[in-house]
């Protein structure tokens, strides 16, 4: 795991960061233990918006759409601020620090929140203030030891963040089981609970994390290679590994290539498709299939293991047998499984374990996600000019985040007015139009793909 294969990119013209550079030692690990809770923080909140809309605040699909929308369109230009302000005043710690102590402070506001409306607004603070320490992580990694060293480094970073993750899902689960006996009144304290993580991990960044004295420009031609994978598919929990992000600086490198814009609109398209889906088929299990607030904690725990053990193999995978095998794989894979939740809510819905049959579906969704992030990352790599293929990679970011502010909101209209089988079979139509459009498009550009480059694995 980690960014290895990207940095065996660029071995061939290695050079070695300043002297005052710090290098990472066993005791130089240590400032990971901040970023390991922050990501327990994410996990006890990832399946909490449907939850408590849905079950805590008594209100419809609809509106489990459109909060997941605002919430997830709050982080898009929030990441772009505080990338750009990191970079402008050269710092790295303090916007760490800032994300997580105001995600403490903001995470509180649940325990007075009553109506939806202040959930929104509490929801969208979170996400502005949240969103300052994704930026910078990796940089201070990559700032703070030789370059030789940044695949070990980062490969146990990703592996200790995406660990705090699942650690605090399988919190809420156990939390769930214990004191969840008194109905939806524990919600707002998994929250609070979360709250009270974060205020530990800002705690231990002020004392454990470095400033480095090197810094590195995210549009330099060293980073260019860097991909900046998205280890969780949902906007709203951008994984702690973006580097690349859209430069509010003017005249940065070179426009974007046709072919190149072509393929971020297709992955656009899919992403639509694939948030149509993920919205709102947890509340489909909790009106539909009788679904609790535990069994949607361990739906959410099932995909994200899955995800993490298909990125063990997903960089193999596509060097073993292309970037157009794996994709088609990946994408077609997941049209069945929309194919199957269409016929599960509209005939199976009433049959024995249908419940853990929708959980086994939303769950082997996450497992194809790794093959198809590491897909279109190494992708638009391959179709990038080279000096743009950091930019390329910040709007492709950027963009599917677009992809998915859509996908949430049409999703909740859709599954509100037409129902939840309606809403599964227009996912899997638009899943099929965008793979079928993004394959085809990628098969006339091999003259461009076929460079020789490696799968960037993440």
């Amino acid at each position: 795991m980690g960014a290895r294969d990207a940095m065996n990119n660029l071995q061939g013209n290695q050079i070695i960061l300043g002297t005052r550079s710090r290098k990472f030692s066993s005791s130089g690990h240590a400032w990971f233990i901040s970023y390991l809770l922050s990501n327990v923080s994410g996990g006890l909140t990832s399946p909490l918006i449907p939850l408590f809309v849905v079950i805590y605040l008594h209100y419809s699909v609809v509106y489990v759409g459109i909060i997941s929308s605002l919430s997830s369109a709050a982080s898009v230009p929030a990441l772009i601020f505080w990338g750009n302000l990191s970079d402008i005043l050269k710092k790295r710690k303090v916007f760490i620090i800032i994300g997580f102590a105001g995600s403490f402070l903001s995470l509180l506001l649940i325990l007075i929140t009553h109506t939806i409306g202040m959930y929104i607004a509490t929801l969208v603070i979170y996400q502005i203030i949240a969103m300052a320490s994704t930026p910078v992580a990796t940089l201070l990694i990559l700032e703070s030891t030789v370059e030789k060293k940044w695949p070990n480094v980062m490969s146990s970073f990703n592996t200790i963040s995406y660990i705090g993750l699942v650690v605090g899902l399988a919190a809420g689960t156990l939390i769930l089981n214990i004191f969840g006996h008194g109905g939806p009144s524990i919600l707002p304290f998994l929250y609070f609970y979360s709250a009270i993580v974060y205020l530990a991990a800002a705690v231990s960044a002020i004392f454990l994390l470095p400033e480095p004295a090197t810094k590195l420009d995210r549009d330099s031609g060293r980073l260019a290679r860097v991909a900046s994978f998205r280890m969780v598919e949902r906007i709203r929990y951008f994984p702690t590994n973006v580097i690349h992000i859209i430069s509010l600086r003017r005249g940065k490198g070179r426009k974007l290539s046709q072919r190149t814009r072509m393929y971020i609109f297709y992955t656009c398209i899919l992403m639509f498709g694939f948030q149509l889906f993920f919205v709102p088929f947890p509340v489909f299990l909790i009106d539909r299939l009788g679904g609790t607030e535990t069994e949607i904690f361990i739906m959410y725990l099932l995909n994200n293991v899955a995800s993490l053990l298909a990125f063990r193999i997903s960089g193999k995978t596509v060097e073993r047998t292309g970037l157009g095998k794996t994709m088609s794989m990946a994408i077609f894979s997941r049209v069945s499984i929309l194919a199957f939740s269409t016929v599960l809510g509209l005939w199976l819905v009433h049959i024995s374990g249908s419940l853990w049959i929708g959980v086994a579906c939303y769950s082997i969704m996450g497992f194809f996600w790794s093959f198809i992030s590491i897909s279109w990352v190494t992708s638009i790599s391959k179709l990038a000019i080279p000096e743009n293929r950091g930019k390329a990679i910040g709007y492709y970011n950027s963009f599917l985040g677009v992809g998915q502010i859509g996908g949430s909101l049409a999703s909740g209209f859709i599954s509100g007015i037409l129902g939840y089988p309606a809403d599964f079979l227009v996912a899997m139509l638009a899943v099929l139009i965008g793979g079928i459009f993004l394959i085809r498009f990628q098969k006339n550009m091999e003259p461009y793909m076929n460079s020789g480059q490696r799968p960037l694995s993440s």
